[in-house]
């Protein structure tokens, strides 16, 4: 009872005081009074411990009547007998009566929020079968719901708790690790060069282990094994891994371009469970581009942390060649090609797949690519409508429902320009065929969720046309396309380069000169390109609401109407040629309950990891994502937690 007695603290004090001096002066002035006054008192202070022995008695029998009736007289008589807590909250979710046990443990958070008092306790509140431990002040309960909704129960199990905690942090993580570019690195360096990057790089990695109490061991000369216990991974995690920011600032001392990559397989006791599950977070964080963490939790979904520097190309004319003629093999083989672009088709994606759908003609195969104008951004479709002729001299385009109707036993699919499920046009397509073929440029979001024959994901590459186009050489025909065609994809890699400024190789004015020599007209590049007088009074309405975020980044948050995703990305663009602007974001509604974000970045703020948190994805430095059921504003204070929380993960 001392929490609920607290607040006749300050006067039991007082009277102790005034007790004090009355007795000093009855003592100095007043003697034979004296006896008088101290039995006046010893009475008076026996009739305040009677006060509190009697409130206190009658606080527990109102606490024992108040459960006996919510929950009858035998429970009322089990919950007096055996002391379990109770909890008792309102439809807001706000503690109006907590049972006398947690006066024990001094507990009192009657008019609090239960998630203020008790933060971990989200999932018990949210579901009300589940249970959890929480520990609240060196004591440990496990609190579970009642069948009656508002009523929690509360029983103290330190030591079950302790014990589940301990088998908790024990638990066995399995982790890879692998030093990005070493091989292509170190293959014509010195060998005193190289020994100075195994001291300052290879050797950072082990010390790092070992300074953590984790077992490693190297498989090879750029893979290494990690074994560890769950109560160190989260100090890793806490520490965000900072492994990365070392080997990635020993590298840059060296004039090296070796970043780390880890994979690391959690919550299973399937010893070869988690070594599939390790090797698939390594495959995921290496295909995003290197420098950063995947975590693969069972049944959760994949996190990740890093990913500060852009993908460094690595693509070989061999790996190609070999592609190349395993994807002619597919085609062999298969009964017709069936060409799958992603939702809001754009110019890359048509060019890369026209360019197939020429390839595929080398084979002899029926071929369609699959088209739905309301599905296809603005100036594509326009071009399409303007050139009907020019598109389908040479090409076959099919409707969803055509091409489900086309689906045989050997049917080859081909997914371009993008990997995933969820951003493809049919989807119903990817489960009807067996066949499946992936070729993209986009930074891997997740695991995949249907088999594949080939899979080519090369995010250093600066659009899927650029891919394909290195396709061509290698096959017993020459694969030819129309100067229509070559200008098709000559406008992908246009727009997806943002006029060659990102993710432009060699590689890139490689695939620009073999367009140019198919006949790739850039001054219809540029007509098609064109904006609408419309189209840019609307984007310098979108610009001029733009404001400044934590210093380097440009949010633009456009409520007057629903704009187009081009003009979003467009702005994004115009924005980030600003000085001193890191990245730029443009918000505004594309249709009804659906806003998107498209963001660009000139390579410090890795766009991709902050549009991922917010459900989408993309590139280093330019991503995109939509979301529903939310206000413009509330996705603006997203999207500013999203960039902080990005940002302190790289500092």
């Amino acid at each position: 009872m001392i929490k609920k007695f607290e607040k006749y603290k300050t006067q039991l004090i007082i009277l102790g005081l005034v007790e004090l001096i009355a007795l000093l002066i009855f003592h100095s002035f007043f003697e034979k009074y004296l006896y008088i006054v101290q039995y006046s008192f010893i009475l008076l202070n026996l009739l305040v411990v009677f006060a509190i022995f009697s409130l206190s008695r009658k606080s527990y029998q109102e606490r024992v009547m108040t459960v006996t009736r919510a929950l009858g007289r035998e429970s009322g008589e089990a919950f007096a007998f055996a002391r379990l807590g109770l909890i008792t909250y309102d439809e807001n979710n706000v503690i109006t009566w907590m049972s006398e046990i947690f006066d024990d443990y001094e507990l009192n958070y009657i008019g609090e929020y239960v998630l203020d008092a008790f933060p971990e306790l989200k999932e018990v509140m949210s579901n009300m079968d589940a249970s959890t431990f929480i520990e609240v002040e060196e004591h440990i309960f496990e609190v579970s719901h009642l069948s009656s909704p508002g009523v929690l129960v509360m029983q103290e199990k330190t030591e079950v708790g302790t014990l589940k905690k301990s088998l908790e942090d024990n638990e066995v993580v399995l982790g890879f690790a692998y030093l990005d570019n070493y091989e292509e690195t170190t293959a014509y360096e010195e060998e005193q060069t190289i020994a100075t990057m195994d001291t300052n790089i290879r050797q950072a990695v082990v010390n790092w282990a070992n300074k953590n109490g984790a077992l490693i061991r190297r498989l090879r000369a750029d893979r290494y094994l990690l074994l560890l216990n769950e109560k160190t991974f989260r100090k890793l995690e806490t520490d965000r891994f900072e492994i990365l920011n070392t080997v990635r600032k020993e590298s840059a001392k060296l004039d090296a371009s070796i970043t780390l990559s880890m994979g690391f397989a959690r919550k299973t006791d399937n010893y070869r469970e988690l070594e599939e599950m390790a090797n698939t977070a390594l495959e995921l964080a290496q295909s995003r581009g290197g420098d950063q963490v995947a975590i693969n939790t069972k049944n959760d979904t994949m996190r990740y942390f890093g990913g500060t520097v852009e993908a460094v190309e690595k693509r070989s004319k061999v790996r190609v060649r070999v592609l190349a003629q395993n994807l002619g093999t597919l085609i062999q083989n298969s009964s017709n090609v069936i060409i799958l672009g992603h939702k809001m088709m754009d110019f890359d994606c048509m060019g890369a797949a026209l360019g197939l759908s020429a390839l595929t003609k080398v084979y002899d195969k029926p071929c369609g690519i699959v088209v739905d104008l309301d599905d296809t951004e603005a100036k594509l479709r326009e071009s399409i409508e303007k050139n009907d002729e020019d598109f389908t001299r040479k090409h076959r385009f099919i409707t969803p429902s055509m091409a489900l109707d086309e689906v045989e036993d050997d049917t080859l699919l081909v997914m371009v320009d993008h990997h995933n499920r969820e951003q493809t046009q049919v989807p119903e397509l990817i489960d009807q065929v067996e066949d499946i073929v992936v070729i993209d440029h986009h930074r891997r979001t997740g695991e995949f969720t249907f088999k594949r024959k080939l899979t080519y994901i090369e995010p250093s590459a600066s659009s899927a046309s650029e891919l394909i186009i290195e396709f061509f050489p290698y096959h017993h025909y020459n694969v030819r396309i129309s100067p229509f065609d070559a200008t098709i994809m000559y406008t992908g890699i246009l727009i997806d380069t943002n006029r060659f400024r990102n993710r432009t190789g060699s590689r890139t004015f490689e695939a620009l000169a073999e367009l140019r020599k198919y006949g790739a007209d850039l001054s219809k590049s540029e007509n098609m390109l064109r904006d609408e007088f419309e189209d840019f009074e609307i984007k310098n309405r979108v610009m001029s609401q733009s404001e400044m975020f934590d210093e380097g980044f440009i949010i633009a948050a456009y409520k007057d109407g629903n704009l187009q995703r081009t003009i979003l990305s467009q702005v994004a663009d115009e924005i980030l040629k600003v000085r001193n602007v890191e990245a730029s974001f443009v918000v505004s509604y594309t249709k009804e309950d659906v806003i998107a974000i498209s963001a660009r970045s000139k390579g410090d703020l890795n766009v991709q990891r902050v549009m991922e948190k917010l459900g989408g994805g993309g590139h280093f430095t330019g991503a995109a994502t939509q979301i529903k059921g939310h206000s413009i504003n509330d996705v603006v204070e997203m999207l500013k937690q999203a960039i902080l929380e990005v940002k302190e993960e790289v500092e």
